[in-house]
């Protein structure tokens, strides 16, 4: 399983898309084997294609609506916003 969590969003320039941090968490027996570091565009059809792309089955990110929730789920992907997971062991663990 690979959980993604996006920290912070910045703007390089004027003409720069966002960008987000992504922590990718590799998980194999609730045990972390692996810990990559990305940056990702801000966009939700970018961070859509690079969660496909990396196999990515959880993404926790600050704010999610309801409609993008369920079209990334449709894809097999969890989106989870920072307030809905506050009682999430894994987003716990990294948060506090």
């Amino acid at each position: 399983m690979r959980i993604a969590l996006l920290l912070r969003q910045k703007k390089q320039e004027e003409t720069d898309p966002v960008l987000n941090q992504a922590i990718v968490f590799n998980v194999k027996e609730d045990k972390v084997n692996g810990v990559e570091n990305e940056t990702v565009a801000g966009d939700m059809s970018s961070l859509f294609y690079w969660a496909l792309t990396e196999k990515v089955n959880t993404i926790y990110i600050p704010v999610v609506d309801s409609w993008t929730k369920a079209l990334f789920r449709v894809m097999g992907i969890t989106l989870k916003g920072y307030d809905e997971a506050v009682d999430d062991k894994f987003f716990q663990t990294f948060i506090l």
